[in-house]
């Protein structure tokens, strides 16, 4: 037995050996060849890294952001120590003049550049001649990136929607923009800012759009917001409104469009119904200005239910509810989180229903939509 163990003693020892010096070569300097064509390789990677950088630096706006020019992470101070970073889109082709502007304000966990890219708003820009303005919500103000439509007091959301209001003012003038055709639309959390910003300056704004947004007024804390997405609210809805508009949105109304997902698991579809009650308690309803309802693209991945509510030949609220949506952006690119292929192209919608509103004298005492 002895033996034996000296035998596999040795053999071992020999076999530690034999490791020992395959270490010893593996750890040994490499030739001078093998040297001399490491440096010549990184470089070549260096350089081919530089040149790529440099050719994406050169590269023009992806497709997703228009022809148009977009300047992203702009800041804005309103001269109280308020800040808020924006982007903005000037279309192709676009001469000096009073365009139109549409504010786009994005939902939780997103960015303005997420958000721009995801509706694909820019290309309608082009189309349509008007200014895009993206503000992006501060992560410092909300971890998230919420607008904070749950907490509607002056110290929160009301001043988050001031602040947007002074940005709006400020590149309305700095641009030579069309103060009478303003618009505000979002998604999700920037719907219920859209909503906050137009109800509190309804001389600034023409109308609004609210995509997958949650009832005006209810909450009043990020709890209750939470509760107020998964049901709606349970209170009296014109008097949510008063609580949180200008008395001047009463006198002048507020042109609304509001579009939502029945598939939607995060804000649940009842808030759709109940914000088109409030804009049309808003919007001063005659009894003859009854709904007229549509089914459109029945059968498709696009269709939806519309109901209108018109004045005149003008339709001053409208309600769009997407058959195969869930909490995503309709018609958008699906590629962009919170932005789904199926539904129409609510862009183009939004931009279709802001074309035929104006607020006349806007900024003006008296001004009316």
């Amino acid at each position: 037995m002895a033996r034996s163990f000296s035998n596999l003693f040795f053999k071992a020892a020999k076999k530690i050996s034999k490791l020992q010096r395959t270490a010893l070569r593996m750890a040994s300097p490499k030739p001078a060849r093998k040297r001399a064509t490491t440096p010549r390789k990184s470089a070549t990677k260096t350089a081919t890294k530089t040149a790529s950088s440099a050719a994406a630096t050169r590269q023009p706006a992806t497709p997703s952001l228009g022809n148009g020019r977009w300047e992203g992470t702009r800041q804005f101070s309103d001269g109280k120590g308020r800040q808020l970073t924006f982007a903005r889109y000037t279309p192709a082709g676009a001469t000096p003049g009073r365009m139109p502007v549409v504010v786009m304000l994005h939902g939780c966990r997103q960015t303005a550049l997420a958000f721009a890219r995801g509706t694909r708003m820019n290309q309608w820009a082009d189309a349509g001649g008007f200014m895009v303005l993206y503000p992006q919500q501060s992560m410092t103000r909300q971890v998230q990136r919420c607008w904070r439509w749950f907490q509607p007091d002056d110290a929160h959301g009301g001043a988050e929607a001031d602040l947007i209001a002074a940005l709006i003012e400020s590149e309305v003038a700095r641009h030579g923009l069309d103060a009478e055709r303003v618009y505000v639309a979002g998604l999700s959390a920037g719907a219920g800012m859209a909503a906050l910003v137009a109800l509190r300056h309804p001389s600034l704004i023409a109308a609004v759009a609210m995509h997958s947004g949650p009832v005006v007024g209810d909450a009043h804390s990020a709890a209750a917001g939470i509760s107020t997405m998964r049901r709606g609210s349970l209170k009296p809805l014109p008097s949510l409104v008063r609580d949180v508009a200008d008395p001047a949105a009463f006198e002048l109304g507020m042109p609304a469009l509001i579009l939502h997902g029945q598939l939607d698991p995060a804000v649940a579809p009842r808030n759709a119904k109940q914000l088109f009650e409030q804009f049309r308690a808003l919007n001063h309803p005659r009894p003859e200005d009854m709904p007229i309802e549509r089914v459109l693209g029945l059968g498709s991945e696009k269709a939806y239910r519309r109901v209108d509510l018109t004045r005149g030949r003008k339709t001053v609220l409208r309600l769009c509810e997407i058959t195969r949506l869930e909490h995503a952006w309709s018609g958008g690119d699906p590629s962009v989180k919170y932005h789904a292929r199926n539904g129409p192209d609510a862009s183009a919608l939004v931009w279709r229903f802001f074309q035929g509103l104006r607020r006349v004298g806007a900024g003006e005492p008296g001004a009316g939509a």
